[in-house]
């Protein structure tokens, strides 16, 4: 079966399956051994593509922060400043609603601040800040506060707390509070680029 997997498949694979162990099982299941197992490759193949576990998990964490930036950039198609904040809180709050798991692993996996997930979690931050309309050069509260807001509230949904059909309510709840800070008419975010911060 390894034969099958070239030009990246397995790389694909690996992550998909990692994804979904650490989310079904937590972060200690995910390892390169047990991913091998689950692909039908041998233990050594998937080394061809993560030095270690910690590049696999990194990897993961990147894919991770990738998704919520796409999220940021449809978002920043919305028309008014507290739409574009609403489309992306819905967006945040569902992936961390099916993704808890990850979403802490993207928070705690970014080593030195110079791998993949520190790269990856700076382009999202200048997405977010860019979505608020705020100078990523000189940021105010503002992003941290929507941050920690949605965090929290995707934190009590991937854990149950809140009531599947009070979700949107509670997004839409917080969205209102923040939505009279917001610039009256922030850009969209476009593509981010640089250093991730230190």
């Amino acid at each position: 079966m390894e034969s099958s997997y070239h030009h990246g498949a397995l790389r694909e694979t690996l992550l998909a399956e990692g994804r979904r162990v650490l989310v079904e099982d937590g972060v200690d299941a995910v390892t390169l051994r047990e991913l091998a197992r689950r692909a039908g490759v041998s233990h050594a193949a998937p080394r061809r593509h993560f030095a270690d576990r910690h590049a696999l998990l990194e990897a993961m964490a990147a894919r991770g922060f990738d998704e919520l930036t796409e999220a940021l950039r449809v978002a920043g198609a919305a028309g008014d400043p507290s739409a574009r904040l609403a489309s992306y809180a819905r967006s945040a709050v569902r992936f961390a609603r099916e993704n808890g798991p990850l979403l802490t692993l993207m928070w705690t996996a970014r080593g030195d601040g110079t791998g993949p997930a520190a790269q990856a979690a700076h382009r999202f931050l200048t997405a977010g800040t860019t979505l608020l309309g705020e100078d990523p050069a000189t940021v105010s509260p503002l992003p941290f506060l929507v941050a920690a807001t949605l965090e929290g509230i995707g934190a009590l949904a991937a854990a149950g707390r809140i009531p599947d059909d009070r979700i949107d309510e509670v997004v839409d709840a917080a969205v209102a509070m923040l939505s009279p800070a917001l610039p009256a008419h922030p850009p969209a975010p476009g593509p981010t680029r640089g250093r991730p911060a230190t």
